[in-house]
């Protein structure tokens, strides 16, 4: 499983003082630097499902951080519900067709380069739009390329 093997088995965890679902997953390159285990309390779960939820949770939590940090979650100031629940789901939104936009684009995925791609786009159609001129469509895709994924390439 992703270039590695994978073993599930039901141990008791004296910390716990139970047992728990431990999943070790190893490389097939044979370092013993880049074992992970991932373990459950819920002991009837296999390895493979223990792995797949890990892998779910650490998306998960990416989308948040890059929330916080991108996209403004933390930033709303009201005390309302409705406008909170607004608010999260925007901004969590934002991250996620941002991720889509570089996917589509084929760029590596990084806010902080989708956010630069973004606006060079937008200066490259306001400089089009200002200087009120009928561009060629040839001449704006060499551009857009040139200028605007110069960006994602030395990222």
């Amino acid at each position: 499983m992703n270039k590695g093997k994978l073993y599930g088995l039901r141990v008791y965890a004296k910390a716990f003082k139970r047992y728990v679902s431990l999943a070790i997953w190893y490389p097939m390159d044979g370092r013993t630097d880049k074992w992970q285990l991932y373990f459950s309390t819920d002991d009837s779960m296999d390895g493979r499902e223990v792995l797949d939820y890990y892998r779910t949770r650490f998306q998960l939590e990416f989308c948040f951080r890059d929330g916080k940090q991108h996209a403004g979650i933390t930033n709303c100031q009201s005390t309302d519900f409705r406008k909170l629940d607004f608010h999260f789901n925007a901004s969590l939104a934002a991250v996620n067709l941002a991720k889509a936009a570089c996917k589509r684009l084929g760029i590596t995925y990084s806010i902080s380069s989708c956010k630069s791609f973004i606006h060079k786009a937008y200066m490259l159609e306001r400089f089009i739009c200002v200087f009120g001129i009928s561009p060629d469509p040839q001449v704006i895709d060499k551009l857009f390329k040139e200028l605007i994924l110069f960006t994602a390439r030395a990222a």
